[in-house]
């Protein structure tokens, strides 16, 4: 329910009592009947729409129209809202703002940014066409595709074939499109507009314009390809957020390199956030998507506590990220400074590009890049239905059912060693908190413990992954695996493990291994 005070900001804007002397915008939202892209007498207008200035966000009034303030360097945009859609240009990215920006990006930057706007618009109106929005619908979620090169686009290219099958409504880029040159945008748009559907990019780290020395620079490229680089959507019953937490530090003078960076919201981007969600009713399904994922080890303390502040009448929240090349599914709890009694689950999505494109390669010669973690790159499907969802995680280079490794024992095991052999079993999507056992040979079932650690199989594959020497692969830590002692009286002979993983809404995932006792 929209904030009674909120509606009284709303009224100061449309009415024109704003900062004396601040500069504003006005126009109409409208249906644009013809998709000439002009307001034309006749056409619709539409009444309480949301648009923002990346800071403020006001309503439409009952006629369509809007005022508000003009901020130099930022987007003037519209909330998609649900039953709608915006432009979409022949990539079929939405074309939903305007980037008022008087100076233009800096000449110095490597990498381009856009031009001077010059003088705004009189008038600026917001198109929308009308479309059906089931409200059982799918979203493709991307990771890190980090593409330093035109081989590795390649690579991209040939994991983005397997999404077609899905029928999604849009995707989402998580973060991290280029690995720092910032050139391969152009190839990037036109592989993921191949799906013929729209997509939302959000910045990551290595999207950064390196040699920007001041934060209103960082991402100068990264919008003239994308558009804003925080702003929000409806679709249906839910509302997507798109935030940039990249904190870069600005290019190091001192000594010419490429500066550090934090996992930050800035304050204007927390008073924009809570301005938006004002006009979100507090049950309605709320997806966050960030690059690095709100969690303590990952973003500054102070920043989460404040998001989660923001966040704190939410019911429903479903938190998106990538950033960590590894698969982890969370519910946000104190450990993340979550104290609020909504639900908050995270999802690191993981990469496309898995490991960083690393070997080994397959027939086909493209890396598999298993993460260091030990689980497969690949991308998310998340169902939606009304305010609730699922999610399948999708492996590339393996069918759809792989979802646990059962990592030792390996394939014989001498009757000698069973008192200290293990059952390992990574679950790449699985919840420290979850039920997996396994059966042997059908026999009653074990419980398995989960811990974090190190996945065997990448700690026994480590050689065959070496690629750039600069960058040795590593097995790391994960919170996706378990594991419990081998029955030390098994005989000799073929023995049938099958392990059964208990996820939510009552999801049962399987593996199975022979194993040989000498």
């Amino acid at each position: 329910m929209v904030k009674s005070f909120y509606l009284i900001w709303v009224f100061i804007l449309l009415f024109g009592f704003s900062v004396v002397g601040q500069k504003k915008i006005s126009g109409v939202v409208y249906v644009d009947i013809n998709n000439d892209g002009f307001y034309n007498n006749g056409e619709q207008t539409i009444s309480g729409v949301a648009i923002s200035n990346q800071k403020e966000v006001v309503l439409t009034n009952d006629k369509g129209e809007y005022v508000i303030p003009l901020r130099d360097g930022n987007f003037v945009y519209v909330v998609k809202p649900e039953g709608y859609q915006v432009k979409l240009d022949s990539l079929h990215l939405p074309k939903f703002y305007y980037h008022y920006h008087t100076q233009g990006a800096p000449e110095y930057l490597n990498y381009p940014g856009v031009k001077a706007s010059g003088k705004a618009p009189e008038k600026l109106n917001f198109a929308l066409f009308p479309q059906k929005e089931d409200t059982t619908f799918k979203v493709i979620a991307i990771g890190d595709p980090q593409t330093p090169d035109q081989e590795t686009l390649d690579y991209f290219r040939d994991g983005v074939n397997d999404m077609f099958r899905h029928h999604a409504e849009f995707y989402l880029v998580l973060g991290d499109i280029a690995y720092d040159h910032l050139d391969v945008y152009t190839r990037e748009k036109g592989i993921v507009g191949a799906l013929g559907i729209p997509g939302y990019h959000i910045p990551g780290n290595h999207d950064v314009n390196y040699r920007s020395k001041h934060w209103d620079n960082h991402f100068e490229t990264f919008r003239k390809e994308y558009g804003p680089d925080y702003y929000s959507f409806n679709y249906a019953d839910v509302h997507f957020v798109v935030l940039n937490n990249i904190n870069y530090e600005g290019w190091n003078e001192e000594n010419n390199k490429i500066g550090g960076y934090s996992g930050a919201l800035d304050e204007v981007q927390l008073d924009w956030l809570r301005n938006d969600l004002l006009l979100v009713p507090e049950d309605k399904l709320l997806v966050i998507n960030s690059h690095i994922p709100f969690m303590n080890e990952e973003c500054e303390t102070e920043n989460i506590i404040k998001l989660n502040d923001i966040l704190k009448d939410r019911r429903n929240v479903l938190s998106l990220s990538g950033h960590k090349h590894t698969l982890h599914t969370y519910y946000n709890s104190e450990n993340n400074y979550w104290k609020n009694p909504g639900k908050n689950e995270g999802v690191v999505v993981g990469a496309t590009c898995g490991s960083w494109w690393s070997n080994p390669k397959d027939e086909n010669g493209i890396p598999v890049a298993t993460g260091q973690d030990g689980s497969p790159k690949g991308y998310f499907i998340f169902n939606f239905s009304g305010r609730n969802y699922t999610y399948d995680f999708i492996p590339l280079h393996y069918k759809d059912e792989f979802q646990m490794r059962i990592s030792s024992p390996l394939g014989r095991v001498k009757q000698e060693e069973l008192a200290s052999a293990e059952i390992v079993v990574n679950w790449f999507i699985g919840k420290a908190h979850q039920r997996v056992v396994v059966s042997i040979d059908g026999e009653e079932e074990i419980e398995l413990s989960n811990y974090k650690g190190k996945d065997p199989f990448i700690e026994r594959t480590l050689e065959i992954r070496k690629t750039d020497p600069k960058y040795p692969p590593q097995a790391i830590d994960s919170f996706h695996m378990w594991r419990v002692p081998m029955p030390g009286d098994l005989k000799k002979g073929t023995h049938k493990i099958e392990v059964t993983a208990y996820g939510d809404n009552e999801r049962i995932y399987k593996a199975y291994k022979i194993v040989e006792i000498e």
